[in-house]
């Protein structure tokens, strides 16, 4: 995979990293490969860290660190977002991890740690690695780490793990095995049979685990001067005595020695010089599973994978069919083709294993309208979700094609689906879980907004949608844009969310067997005839440019009492009557220097929300809205740095799209993507 080519990489100039990290001002970790900096993207608020390497000569190196790093899709890996090769500078750009990381966690510092807590670090790195080990992403390859240890093991606020640098990761061609005379890697981590013999395996990342487990366990350094953690527990074992006195004191309890004790023989079998019995990571990420479920006293563990897990090893073992308990979808959608379009990223859950992680739905959030119910969840790597549990049997249709709509969606403005239940007749998304709650809540309350935040959530929202408009999956109008459907995070980063309205239009060689094909030309012509039946997603595109023009106009104003529709009528009746919307905005943001930012965002939300069938075509997409709110946080910015400058609305308006428009809904379609009229698509509802 050439990195460079990746939608979802940046390439950053060696300009743009020294404005992102400030001049390099703010270290937070040096190392032998080079030193790390805290960074802010200027233009998205976003806190990134940026790693800048010291040796220069090993841009092939650094290349394929980029390339298989950008490979990775998963909620227990550090995300890549971008890499800058310079003159004399070799750069990554990742996503920042608040909490530093296992080594300082462990080593460094006197926090308490519960020993759930511990499992679900571990599990969670299991998971990742379990996930590395079986991408099989370019002809049957797989992806070898080959430098897990507590540094490179990163912990979010919650705890939950992130595995990060590449830097020495392999694609093993065929899943197989592979000889180097190039050792690389950290000793006391390093597998012995990759030490001696130069034998590149996935064994090998299972040999650091299982370091990692017994670090975990004892809160010691493998290796600390002549003492050695695994040769201290295997005399432990074969004195049969001493053992209990190896774990860290902190947690070595009545209730917790039968399972540190369970960890300590998992690490054990990780760390055998018998290659061929060291356990697959999949397996590690089970036992772990079941462990801490034992640990909160039940007999059985239903979140082991799906209790396919069974004490002993079975090498190539596969899990459990789940294509039974889907009767309601009867007459629907089948059941292999949900599964298969929910693809590979979503994981399904058993109503078993929804009750555990909502404690049998102990932390209820409150109602989603009147068709679901909300609940706080925790799963087993210590990440926080929400679980959504649909009440209704009306909602299926709604609920299967929000879920596979959503499970096709990689932005980090749009909320992360992690899982679903489909068994019997439970209807239940697991998402990603974002604190503030939604920005109609924070609207609502005494948070203090100001201008600069509420324009940083107006610009990332519009990024979302332009996204969904123009995204490589498919041409997808949301359809539910409101203040309630954008969630707000720790830092005030909105997530769009609700895709049980969304509708889709894909190419036909996307397309799944069965699916009706058609030309753009018959859809225009189709349309006028009959858009009831392949409008949707057109109707959609235009639905969310007016929701979105009435999110503008609550963001500014911040009016608490009016709904949607009245809104827009209340700023359209104040920019007739006094050319001005003034009377409408928020007194909170009302400076005199920032009226006329105001004004400009008023006069845009009002493009948005357009009705009379003659000046539809007036309206701007969402491409235009992004560009348009970008240039005015920017002309803003110049204005607060230099005095009398105003907002200059002629070149403002410059910015919208100049491109020929066709008529209402159709422009959509071309304008985003700029299909040809022969180009084959299909509707996807």
């Amino acid at each position: 995979m050439d990195a460079s080519r990746s939608p979802n990489v940046k390439i950053f100039t060696e300009d743009e990293i020294k404005n992102i990290t400030s001049n390099y001002s703010a270290l937070i970790g040096r190392g032998g490969f080079g030193e790390v900096y805290r960074g802010v993207l200027d233009a998205d608020y976003d806190l990134v860290a940026v790693k800048r390497y010291i040796h220069q000569d090993l841009r092939e190196e650094f290349m394929e660190e980029v390339s298989i790093h950008s490979m990775m899709s998963h909620k227990n890996v550090v995300k890549l977002i971008g890499y800058c090769i310079g003159e004399s500078t070799l750069i990554l750009v990742t996503e920042y991890i608040s909490n530093g990381n296992l080594d300082g966690l462990l080593h460094k510092s006197d926090v308490s740690i519960p020993l759930d807590i511990r499992l679900g670090i571990a599990i969670g790195c299991a998971e990742a690695l379990s996930y590395m080990h079986s991408m099989h992403l370019s002809r049957d390859n797989l992806v070898y780490h080959g430098d897990i240890k507590p540094a490179n093991i990163l912990l979010d606020g919650n705890l939950a793990t992130k595995v990060s640098d590449f830097g020495l990761s392999r694609l093993l061609f065929s899943g197989g095995t592979q000889f180097t005379t190039s050792l690389k890697g950290s000793m006391g981590y390093m597998d012995p049979i990759y030490f001696h013999e130069g034998r590149l395996t996935p064994k090998s990342d299972v040999y650091s685990f299982g370091v990692v487990l017994f670090e975990l366990i004892t809160r010691k350094r493998v290796k600390h001067g002549d003492s050695n953690l695994i040769r201290a527990f295997n005399k432990a074992c074969a004195k049969g005595k001493g053992l209990r006195e190896l774990f860290d004191a902190a947690i070595a309890d009545e209730n917790n020695i039968k399972t540190l004790k369970e960890v300590r023989k998992l690490a054990a079998e990780c760390v055998t010089l018998d290659i061929r019995a060291r356990p697959q990571m999949n397996d590690v990420a089970k036992r772990l599973r079941v462990l801490k479920k034992d640990l909160k006293g039940s007999p059985q563990s239903i979140l082991a994978t799906h209790s396919s897990w069974q004490n002993t090893y079975k090498q190539g073992s596969s899990l459990p069919s789940f294509k039974k308990g889907f009767s309601f979808f009867k007459g629907n959608t089948s059941n292999s083709k949900i599964l298969t379009e929910l693809g590979n990223s979503v994981r399904i859950f058993t109503k078993e294993e929804i009750s555990e992680v909502t404690q049998n739905y102990s932390y209820p959030l409150g109602t989603a309208g009147t068709s679901a119910e909300v609940y706080k969840g925790t799963l087993e790597d210590n990440t926080l979700v929400v679980v959504d549990k649909f009440l209704h049997a009306d909602s299926n249709e709604l609920f299967i094609n929000g879920g596979i709509i959503l499970s096709q969606i990689v932005h980090k403005n749009i909320i992360k689906l992690l899982g679903c239940c489909l068994e019997d007749k439970t209807l239940i998304f697991i998402y990603e879980y974002i604190p503030k709650g939604s920005l109609f809540d924070i609207l609502a309350s005494q948070e203090d907004l100001p201008l600069d935040l509420r324009m940083r959530i107006a610009i990332k929202t519009a990024e979302a949608l332009e996204h969904l408009h123009s995204s490589a999956t498919g041409i997808i109008g949301h359809g539910g844009v409101a203040t309630s459907t954008i969630l707000l995070d720790d830092n005030f980063i909105p997530k769009l969310t609700d895709f049980s309205r969304a509708c889709k239009l894909i190419k036909k060689s996307e397309a799944a067997a069965g699916d009706i094909a058609i030309s753009s030309s018959l859809l225009e012509k189709v349309l006028y005839n009959d858009p009831s039946r392949y409008g949707s997603v057109l109707i959609n595109l235009e639905r969310d440019v007016y929701k979105f023009g009435g999110v503008l106009m609550a963001l500014i104003s911040r009016d608490k009492n009016t709904d949607h529709d009245e809104l827009i009528i209340k700023f359209t009746k104040a920019y007739e009557t006094d050319k001005s919307g003034k009377a409408m905005f928020d007194h909170d943001i009302t400076s005199e220097e920032d009226i006329g930012l105001l004004e400009e965002i008023g006069r845009l939300a009002l493009q948005c929300t357009i009705l009379k069938g003659d000046e539809m075509v007036k309206r701007p997409t969402m491409k235009d809205v992004v560009a348009h709110l970008r240039m005015l946080r920017r002309s803003w910015k110049e204005r607060t740095t230099e005095a009398g400058t105003q907002v200059n609305e002629t070149d403002a308006r410059s910015l919208m799209s100049l491109e020929p428009r066709l008529p209402n809904l159709m422009r959509h379609l071309f304008g985003y993507r700029r299909i040809s009229p022969s180009d084959p698509i299909i509707t996807c509802y």
